[in-house]
């Protein structure tokens, strides 16, 4: 996508083969949650949505040097879930798809469906479309860097 506000997805990007540590992301501390509102899709409430905010991104072995939204987290670390648990219950593990991945995305409290992370972050007017704003970022979630197999982020 070339769009301003493009987005990177780390899937098979090289051309030599990576080892499992060269594969992962690396979200630099510390790292936020942003919380926001759309409306559902399905039953079309307003519901609480959230986004995770790293400090930067570092993607095969290059860093964007910016902070970014994180979203689309496949086979979320346990210690990243289990900060989250509290804060943004909407926010959780989707059950594995057909490609056998568990991602990290939003759900409406309301019906339970499934808030698709392109309307969310990847259409203008959506709530976490670009870039994080400055200032404040809420709560923060974790401390540390941590790394993921595989996710989207903005650029």
């Amino acid at each position: 996508m070339s769009t301003p506000h493009s987005l990177k997805k780390n899937s098979g990007q090289g051309a030599a083969p990576k080892s499992a540590d060269a594969a992962a992301l690396r979200l630099v501390a510390p790292i936020h949650m942003r919380t926001s509102t759309a409306t559902c899709w399905k039953c079309h409430a307003l519901t609480q949505v959230h986004a995770v905010v790293a400090a930067d991104v570092v993607d095969l072995g290059e860093s964007g040097e910016s902070r970014t939204y994180v979203y689309g987290i496949a086979n979320p670390p346990t210690e990243l879930t289990d900060a989250l648990l509290l804060l943004a219950p909407n926010l959780r593990v989707e059950l594995p798809g057909d490609d056998g991945v568990s991602r990290l995305t939003n759900h409406c409290p309301h019906c339970g469906a499934l808030q698709s992370d392109v309307y969310l972050f990847s259409e203008p007017g959506g709530p976490f479309f670009g870039r994080p704003p400055e200032g404040h970022l809420g709560a923060v979630i974790l401390e540390h860097d941590i790394q993921v197999d595989d996710a989207s982020y903005s650029t």
